[in-house]
């Protein structure tokens, strides 16, 4: 891996969504690569997203677990501040928040559109750019956008999720090309297919799991990306 999917001394991760089905995955890879992890979550999350983290690396813990609005800048911008007196810079931001409604078009308001919006776009947008300042006055960082394969491929129903979610994937990679020759870099994900987490297999009990992604390649893919500044996208497919 490069020095961007290693740990740093007086560095650390951040994990948004980390209360999420897939965030907390996330966040166990790093710690258990000796991270210093902090913990991004929804205010009263803070001690299930800990709980969750250890109970992944067999008790080894995160370092923060902090409760915030993502979608407000300036929680955000002073949440950051925060860890950075408490943990030093930060060195790697994984995007995992997000979220997923459905409605017909002909129904699915503005204030739908907004709502998928604020869930997948401003947050990440948010969180990115309270981390990125110091990335880019040191020379070095990593920062991932999660996506959708509702952004590419047509389904009835998720109009204003696939919008959210391309609008993603087009920020993600106009950061990435934005940095490039900064020393740090942006990519994103694109999970090609439904991942398979419990929320999941409760919604839809009559699916066949075993054509749904593994979380574990969600993980993989983002820790080839860290490694890998030259890889600015990488779509993950089932199988």
């Amino acid at each position: 891996m490069s020095d961007e999917a290693s740990p740093r001394p007086g560095a650390y991760a951040a994990v948004t969504g980390a209360g999420g089905a897939v965030g907390p995955h996330l966040a166990a890879a790093l710690v258990e690569r000796g991270w210093q992890v902090a913990l991004l979550t929804r205010p009263g999350g803070e001690e299930r997203a800990a709980s969750r983290v250890a109970d992944l690396t067999g008790g080894r813990a995160a370092r923060a677990a902090v409760g915030l609005d993502l979608t407000d800048e300036r929680t955000t911008q002073a949440t950051f501040a925060g860890l950075a007196e408490k943990l030093g810079h930060c060195a790697m931001l994984i995007n995992a928040a997000g979220g997923f409604a459905m409605k017909p078009a002909h129904e699915a308001t503005a204030s739908d559109l907004e709502h998928m919006l604020g869930r997948n776009l401003v947050s990440a947008v948010n969180a990115t750019r309270a981390a990125l300042p110091g990335m880019r006055e040191r020379g070095a960082g990593f920062v991932l956008g999660v996506s959708a394969g509702a952004a590419r491929n047509p389904a009835p129903g998720r109009t204003a999720y696939a919008a959210a979610k391309g609008a993603v994937s087009g920020y993600f990679r106009s950061l990435a090309a934005e940095l490039a020759g900064t020393g740090v870099h942006a990519a994103v994900i694109v999970p090609m297919g439904t991942i398979d987490t419990e929320p999941n297999r409760a919604a839809m009990p009559g699916a066949d799991f075993s054509a749904w992604i593994p979380v574990s390649s969600i993980v993989s893919a983002a820790l080839y990306l860290a490694s890998h500044p030259g890889v600015r996208e990488l779509e993950v497919h089932a199988g």
